[in-house]
């Protein structure tokens, strides 16, 4: 989990795809070594934010399972992008393998791109 990167602030439901308001934090530890003077989110940070997301949708934990497109539109900087919105389009939690569409942006510009499926994780 993701705890110090980001925070939820808000997640609303608007006809088939859920919204999570995002807000990136410009001091967690990641950004030090991604990179030193130039803070730039890193693509895993933002898969692990979706997959975060779903799994607040599906009310239970989930495994990446595959990954079908996964595209950076925009590089991410918490100083330049510090509120997003993550999009998680059409999800149904029916039965595994759960397909997800995502996306990350603000308002009517899309920064990433994610679409994957999801499984539930084999207990140990």
């Amino acid at each position: 989990m993701l705890s110090d990167y980001y925070q939820i602030k808000n997640q609303r439901t608007e006809g088939d795809r859920t919204v999570f308001e995002i807000a990136l934090n410009p001091d967690c530890r990641v950004y030090r070594g991604h990179f030193p003077d130039m803070p730039v989110a890193p693509g895993v940070c933002n898969i692990q934010m979706v997959r975060e997301c779903v799994e607040r949708i599906a009310g239970r934990p989930l495994q990446l399972s595959h990954i079908t497109q996964c595209k950076m539109t925009t590089m991410l900087t918490p100083e330049q992008h510090p509120d997003l919105q993550i999009y998680i389009h059409k999800f149904e939690a029916d039965e595994p393998p759960f397909p997800v569409h995502a996306t990350i942006g603000r308002d009517d510009e899309v920064y990433f791109i994610l679409k994957a499926e999801y499984s539930i994780p084999d207990p140990l």
